[in-house]
């Protein structure tokens, strides 16, 4: 778990670090290994960092061609597969999360087609000082937004849109009442006014401080059922392989937090085959 945070200025001017700073502080608990920061033009970019790939190289905020330059919460399962789609590319580092730099590079907008993975990133392209915002379509990392004072300004948790200094904590009423009786908030809206998240799967680009516009990158569809109760399982075993194998893709040593349910069993069944040694 990473966190990220950062301000875009509508008139233009460079955003007040100390600002910055104080968005990282209210997220160190997030990144226990590291944090960096990055302002070019309008934009201000920040992370604290867990380090799980490339610990040595892997600091962000990550840059590339034309200067652009990235932060990242998450995890790019398919980054080794990605590379035979840069063929000629020098990366800096071995990191997953370079590699949506250069498929945005070379792709545009359309970049996050490739991607794999739990991901909450902010990408500034200083060729027309946009900012783009995505989340990865399950939702599975958070990444919260505002609009105040002249700025947009992001982060892994509102506490750091608040630690700004830009808008203050005011209660939603309907909001609250949602959270205590469901356990959670549904839609962009959360229990904070002016506070929203990026729903599951949106790209949010922004432009002078505002987001101009919204993209979605809908979810995976489950393919059809294969005939014969055999052959699904088969191939219900042949994909669950393969996702695990990709999620264990570590610089660091990693677990299982077993529930004792069918499904944490089965991804044990699945690391027991795929690890030499016991997990």
């Amino acid at each position: 778990m990473c966190g990220i945070a950062g301000l875009m200025r509508a008139d233009g001017a460079a955003p007040d670090p100390a600002r910055l700073a104080a968005m990282l502080r209210a997220i160190a608990h997030r990144g226990p290994d590291g944090e960096g920061s990055h302002a070019a033009g309008s934009v201000a970019l920040g992370q604290a960092r867990l380090a799980i790939i490339d610990l040595a190289g892997g600091k962000q905020p990550l840059f590339g061609a034309d200067g652009l330059s990235l932060v990242a919460n998450g995890e790019i399962y398919n980054y080794r597969e990605l590379y035979a789609l840069l063929p000629g590319r020098n990366f800096a580092t071995a990191s997953d999360c370079e590699l949506p730099l250069h498929l945005y590079h070379q792709e545009g907008m359309s970049f996050l087609r490739h991607l794999r993975g739990m991901y909450a990133l902010a990408l500034h392209d200083p060729r027309d000082d946009s900012l783009l915002l995505a989340r990865d379509p399950f939702g599975i990392k958070p990444l919260y937004y505002a609009e105040a004072q002249g700025h947009l300004i992001f982060a892994s948790e509102p506490q750091a849109i608040f630690a700004s200094g830009l808008i203050q904590p005011r209660l939603v009423a309907a909001k609250r009442d949602e959270l205590l009786q469901l356990q959670f908030t549904t839609g962009a809206d959360t229990i904070f006014d002016g506070v929203k998240r990026l729903l599951p799967g949106e790209m949010l680009i922004c432009r002078k401080g505002r987001v101009a516009e919204r993209r979605l990158r809908e979810a995976p569809v489950a393919a059809a059922a294969l005939a014969g109760e055999g052959a699904s399982l088969a191939k219900l075993d042949a994909l669950l392989m393969e996702s695990v194998d990709l999620h264990q893709r570590s610089d660091v040593p990693y677990g299982l937090f077993l529930s004792g349910g069918i499904d944490s069993s089965a991804l044990l069944a699945m690391m027991a085959r795929l690890n030499p040694r016991p997990v």
